[in-house]
């Protein structure tokens, strides 16, 4: 049974803190309708690549894990570049799929091969089942209203927990 160790595992929950920081920063500004640019975004997806990234390079044994871990990093790289250049609409797409998908698949296999337990995988899952939903209905365009908001909303709250329980240093073997 391998598990990730918790300097990476630590080094990933930070990444998603601040991601998730800076997606419910940019949430609560659009509230108060004081335009922040693109630069939140770009800065949130890429600490969410690099999330991914060192997520997968501590998944030492469960190639499936790594292979979905490093298909959400590409996926939310992709997501960062689009903000800066222009790229073809097929690109965009795929890029978020292949980050919700990866995420969520990753989180589940991560879960299944024991590599992260208890609170933490249970978040994590969440967390990534959010986005889904997210990504789901917006490729559906169905027009969510408040509960668009309120999706970004959990699915921030939802990184910043998932960061605090992977970077919690524990003594024992539950996460």
């Amino acid at each position: 049974m391998a598990v990730a160790s918790n300097s990476r595992r630590g080094a990933a929950g930070i990444a998603f803190i601040v991601a998730g920081a800076l997606l419910l920063l940019a949430t609560l500004l659009g509230f108060a309708a004081v335009g922040t640019g693109p630069w939140l975004g770009l800065l949130a997806n890429l600490a969410l690549a690099v999330g991914f990234a060192v997520l997968a390079v501590g998944s030492v044994a469960n190639v499936v894990a790594r292979v979905a871990l490093i298909v959400a990093a590409v996926g939310f790289l992709l997501i960062a570049l689009s903000t800066i250049v222009s790229l073809p609409a097929p690109i965009g797409t795929i890029a978020i799929v292949a980050a919700a998908i990866g995420g969520l698949v990753g989180a589940i296999v991560l879960y299944t091969g024991k590599e992260i337990t208890d609170r933490s995988a249970v978040a994590f899952i969440v967390t990534m089942a959010i986005y889904a939903a997210i990504v789901l209905f917006g490729l559906a365009a169905v027009p969510l209203g408040i509960l668009g908001n309120l999706l970004s909303i959990a699915f921030a709250v939802g990184l910043i927990l998932t960061g605090l329980l992977f970077s919690r240093v524990q003594g024992s073997r539950r996460r």
